[in-house]
């Protein structure tokens, strides 16, 4: 029966690309009629309920998917979480917390503890078996549409955090360069395979009760936590001379921009 609909749908689009009625095939927004508008028109046929996806973000309805051609089938959102629109900065997060706050230390980390001797916020009791100072729950190798999982807590559906395999293929699949959105600094990252992107603004990171950067560089937190220090998480990060993936302490406010795995 699906393979049936699939022939109907490959004949509907071949003969809508053909004919060069490339507004009425165009099921995915896309701006061209291809076949990968068969997905979209099988997901309409079939019943199904995959958001629609574009490859860039075409409203002020947000969040919106955005296709980049990655081979993986990841989708970007449009924007952060806690953000209107694709260039604000959104929330800032503490990994696996899924609440803002005020003040972003060791001991305001609701998954860590530990002994504060000098009383600056920060855990100094050193333990050899962790290699870390102070004692961090282990939340799982990746938090994506758990509890822990800030965009999936806060959006619902499939959205959740990226993995660190999904921002590396980011880097590794598109081009990324400073930009200026609205007035907002930010990298762009512009597919290599579909022209698709998305802008992440440089909205600095939350250390202590101070914001750090903003404007200058950009941190978000990846679902996946080191699996060599209980203390850190990975993320992506970028600013004027470019992008990569490292490590971070988990206490520490970054942004979260979420994805829909495939």
């Amino acid at each position: 029966m699906k393979k049936a609909f699939f022939t109907l749908a490959l004949m509907l689009v071949t003969f809508t690309a053909n004919a060069q009625t490339t507004p009425r095939g165009d099921l995915n927004g896309d701006g061209v009629v291809s076949v990968s508008d068969v997905t979209e028109l099988v997901n309409i046929i079939l019943g199904g309920d995959a958001p629609q996806s574009y490859l860039t973000c075409p409203d002020d309805q947000h969040p919106h998917l955005i296709d980049l051609g990655l081979p993986s089938g990841t989708k970007w959102a449009c924007c952060n979480v806690g953000a209107g629109k694709p260039e604000a900065y959104g929330g800032y997060y503490a990994w696996g917390e899924t609440k803002e706050k005020s003040i972003y230390y060791d001991v305001t980390y609701l998954y860590a503890t530990g002994v504060d001797e000098g009383g600056d916020g920060w855990y100094d009791d050193w333990h050899d078996n962790t290699n870390t100072s102070g004692v961090w729950q282990n939340l799982g190798s990746d938090i994506a549409g758990t509890q822990y999982d800030v965009a999936h807590m806060k959006w619902g559906g499939s959205w959740v955090m990226p993995s660190i395999e999904q921002q590396e293929e980011l880097i590794n699949n598109c081009t990324n360069e400073w930009a200026t959105m609205n007035g907002v600094n930010g990298c762009k990252f512009t597919s290599k395979t579909n022209g698709g992107s998305i802008f992440l603004p440089a909205a600095g990171d939350r250390c202590d009760s101070d914001l750090y950067d903003a404007g200058l560089s950009g941190g978000y937190w990846s679902s996946t936590k080191d699996p060599s220090r209980t203390s850190r998480a990975f993320g992506l990060f970028f600013n004027s001379i470019g992008a990569s993936t490292e490590y971070d302490r988990r206490c520490w406010g970054h942004g979260v921009r979420p994805v829909v795995r495939n």
